[in-house]
């Protein structure tokens, strides 16, 4: 990733940074539209209680984590683990809240897969741990399933019901996608890659760019993609060392 742009990464940041602010707004009409300060509150950046960590703190707590998926650090990831531990501090207090109610049912799930308990931390960049969210593009739910695939997983839509919005069943499904995609690609960055565009436009970026890596194919990825790791790995660390931050 030395070689991209860094203007390449700080619009595909922007691009991200609109979409959790956009989950954010959507999960603050859905739930707390009685109280007018915690919108601005949560949108505000508090950065004056965030300890300052170096790159190479920051590359040793990430090694540290002894996560089975490569938890990479570079200037593109640091922009994410900076969002989520500094920006949107107060938005990450009540994501832990949510996260103590959610996280069992989804390891419970990833665990049935025998997959990394760390995918837990997916539908924070997907939903902002919203079961009712609704993206543009029409995906549903906490792991955010576009109707095909949800369709192809199991999971039942009709007019009356829609089990993209069930914790356990979209928990389940979203498992066995994901241990899908892992089998197809062996690399768990390209599987969740594939898991925010599908598989189609991985195997597109792989083929354009001769290589076989998430960061070699970065930059042949949509936009919305090539923020998906990164954030994934921001979520994941803020997370797992939330209590020193």
């Amino acid at each position: 990733n030395d070689s991209l742009p860094s203007s390449l990464y700080e619009l595909d940041f922007k691009e991200f940074e609109a979409h959790s602010d956009s989950l954010l707004l959507l999960w603050y009409r859905q739930n707390v539209t009685f109280n007018q300060q915690l919108e601005t509150d949560l949108y505000s950046p508090d950065t004056s209680t965030a300890p300052y960590f170096s790159d190479e703190v920051l590359l040793t707590q990430l090694t540290r984590m002894n996560s089975y998926i490569e938890m990479t650090f570079n200037p593109i990831t640091k922009q994410y683990i900076e969002f989520y531990s500094k920006k949107r501090r107060k938005l990450v207090s009540y994501l832990l809240g949510n996260s103590e109610y959610y996280f069992p049912y989804f390891e419970e799930a990833l665990d049935r897969y025998g997959l990394p308990l760390e995918l837990k931390y997916l539908p924070i960049i997907e939903s902002a741990l919203n079961p009712r969210a609704v993206s543009r593009a029409k995906a549903v739910g906490l792991w955010q399933f576009i109707l095909p695939t949800a369709k192809l997983y199991g999971l039942k839509i009709t007019s009356f019901i829609d089990e993209r919005m069930d914790i356990l069943k979209s928990s389940d499904a979203a498992a066995r996608y994901l241990r899908d995609l892992y089998n197809v690609f062996q690399d768990w960055h390209l599987a969740l890659a594939a898991y925010n565009c599908g598989p189609g436009n991985v195997n597109k970026a792989i083929k354009r760019s001769g290589k076989s890596t998430y960061w070699g194919i970065y930059k042949y990825l949509p936009r919305e993609t090539r923020g998906y790791v990164p954030a994934f790995i921001g979520a994941a660390y803020t997370f797992h060392y939330y209590k020193e931050l």
